[in-house]
């Protein structure tokens, strides 16, 4: 009995089933925060259904399981572009499901083929309790985190973890699916995360390289 999936597992389970991606929803607000550090040239690292790259001209995306024409079936830890590529690469919502071997790998895959000086821009959930989110199979006794999620993020780690290679930018700690979904409440998010209702969050951050 498998206690936890591997890779091949993950692979399978994104290409045989459709899901929601969180892009679906959050892109056009992670695009308004993000504009002016999109250069000419912009990959999405696993772009899910495409809808970042939709609402960016001359942008393409890498994902393992594509859905859509413009994006390339590729491994963050090995992908198919030359050194200094892109001025600008998004990583949102990726980096949480990676392993430590893995995040370390697709790191340096990013600071290879990132143009210097381009922008490396990034969202990830703040402070995540994964055991909260952790569910078993009732046919095979497989755990699993219910997304896929396998790291914690804080202000403090991943400053730390980009740091060698990159130059933080800029880095906030906002709810990116509240504000998307609930275009006027977000105006009162502060009152709202006073009264204890919203506890789901994310950082976004820009790194130069």
């Amino acid at each position: 009995m498998k206690k936890n999936w591997d890779k091949k597992d993950t692979l399978d389970f994104w290409e045989k089933n459709e899901a929601d991606y969180a892009g679906d929803i959050s892109a056009p607000e992670i695009l308004k925060m993000s504009k002016k550090y999109i250069g000419n040239k912009v990959l999405d690292i696993g772009a899910g259904s495409g809808a970042l790259i939709n609402l960016i001209p001359n942008s393409i995306g890498l994902d393992i399981a594509p859905k859509h024409t413009d994006i390339i079936k590729g491994d963050i830890t090995n992908m198919p572009f030359e050194d200094q590529s892109f001025d600008t690469i998004f990583a949102t919502e990726i980096l949480e499901h990676l392993d430590n071997d893995t995040l370390n790998k697709g790191l340096a895959e990013i600071n290879r083929i990132l143009k210097k000086r381009g922008h490396l821009i990034v969202t990830v959930p703040y402070n995540e309790n994964l055991s909260q989110n952790t569910v078993s199979c009732p046919d095979c006794g497989t755990k699993f985190h219910r997304w896929g999620h396998l790291q914690i993020f804080d202000e403090n780690n991943i400053t730390q973890l980009l740091k060698d290679d990159f130059k933080l930018i800029k880095i906030k700690k906002l709810p990116i699916g509240f504000n998307a979904n609930y275009k006027v409440l977000k105006h009162f998010r502060w009152i709202i995360e006073r009264s204890g209702f919203l506890k789901d969050q994310n950082l976004f951050l820009v790194a130069k390289k």
